[in-house]
């Protein structure tokens, strides 16, 4: 039977007639009108394998056209030519497009937590993960499907944290890593993100806030009297006192400390280059343990204010410092450069300073080398930290006693 082809003024003119009916354009395609006069277009065919008479809904009208739904008319006669149901092939797309829906960032994130947490990482760095993801990037970004991510939304998103570029810098790499799990499980073809942090110029490279040697009085004055808990406080200075990263001194526990040898033995799970530390203590550095001891509650020296079964975190001691005027100038683990700075140019060995800061040289022989013969040099030189500051604390900076024990060490 010969169909005459339909019009555009024919489809835009079929009107309801209280009942269901359909005008043909020819090779099974359709218009389908209801009785309330919405239409349709819909492909009728032959199942390639069964012969039963199967319907494709292609789309209403006007969002398809006439061409555009004779195109898709096209695309399923094509289908059916080559052995493949137009339908199957619909269902297909339509669930595919409902997982890529469900594979939001958040559901990638807590995968990729899930599975870093189960590797060998230190205590400090599953909370940075956690913390990082958990209460930013799943946050802003979580609701989003990851195939839906466009670089300069999430830039547009995080521009909040511009100002605080250490926590941005950690939401950007958690980011990063989201992302690179996703490609590296198949969920999607490439990190559109990789170049996340080339929009945050003050990111790169940057340092972390030092104060100089000659603001370390004012600074000791400050914080030695500060309304803080004494953890907070006294973490900080005992931190000062052993050239230690902030988290190391932080979750030091009691059992780690050799009063009798005056030693500090943190094992090697918590220290960044997985390499037992041992750090000789400073007669100020015993004077804060004895300060400690007498308010020991449990395990950790440095215990939190509220539950003392854990340890005090990072932020309790930035938000002591910001609250001051030296918001920006100074943070915890700045001291750390600030101490290798002072030795440095007190004429110390810099291997000896580098074994004290528990830095790698590069090469695994000399490394072994330096935390075991170093150790009685390290002793005289953590001493003459301590005295320095506690020179310092007194409002004197007296660099005199170096010289003295410059020939010691350095032996």
């Amino acid at each position: 039977m010969l169909i005459k082809p339909l019009t555009s003024a024919e489809v835009k003119n079929a009107k309801s007639t209280g009942r269901d009916y359909s005008i043909h354009d020819g090779f099974g395609l359709l218009l389908y009108v209801t009785k309330t006069g919405f239409k349709s277009w819909r492909f009728r065919y032959s199942h390639p394998l069964t012969k039963k008479r199967q319907t494709l809904t292609i789309g209403s009208f006007p969002e398809f056209t006439l061409a555009e739904a004779r195109e898709e008319r096209e695309k399923a006669r094509r289908l059916v030519a080559r052995g493949i149901d137009p339908n199957e092939v619909k269902r297909e797309r339509h669930n595919e497009r409902i997982k890529k829906q469900n594979q939001t960032v958040e559901m990638i994130a807590r995968d990729w937590v899930s599975k870093r947490l189960k590797e060998d990482i230190r205590e400090n760095t599953r909370i940075s993960i956690q913390r990082s993801v958990f209460y930013y990037v799943i946050p802003l970004i979580g609701h989003i499907s990851i195939h839906e991510l466009k670089a300069h939304e999430v830039i547009n998103i995080y521009k909040q944290y511009a100002d605080r570029p250490t926590m941005l810098k950690r939401i950007i790499s958690r980011t990063k890593n989201i992302m690179d799990h996703a490609v590296n499980t198949g969920i999607i073809d490439y990190n559109s993100l990789a170049k996340l942090n080339n929009a945050f110029p003050s990111i790169k490279g940057g340092s972390v806030a030092s104060l100089s040697i000659d603001e370390l009085p004012d600074f000791l004055k400050f914080w030695l009297n500060t309304k803080s808990h004494p953890s907070v406080t006294y973490s900080l200075f005992f931190q000062m006192l052993t050239m230690t990263r902030p988290n190391e001194a932080n979750n030091a526990t009691w059992h780690e400390i050799n009063f009798d040898n005056k030693l500090w033995i943190i094992p090697k799970e918590r220290m960044k280059n997985k390499k037992e530390h041992v750090i000789p203590l400073s007669c100020q550095a015993i004077d804060v343990l004895n300060k400690m001891k007498k308010i020991k509650k449990g395990d950790y020296i440095f215990y939190g204010a509220r539950n003392f079964k854990k340890p005090i975190t990072n932020g309790a001691k930035l938000i002591a410092i910001n609250l001051s005027q030296f918001k920006k100038r100074a943070t915890p683990h700045g001291f750390r450069a600030m101490s290798s700075t002072l030795l440095n140019e007190n004429g110390f060995n810099p291997d000896i300073i580098e074994a004290a800061l528990s830095h790698k040289s590069g090469n695994a022989i000399r490394d072994i080398y330096n935390r075991t013969t170093y150790l009685e040099q390290r002793r005289v030189m953590m001493q003459w930290l301590g005295d320095f500051i506690d020179s310092a604390k007194n409002g004197v900076i007296n660099t005199s006693t170096g010289k003295k024990g410059l020939r010691v060490v350095n032996q």
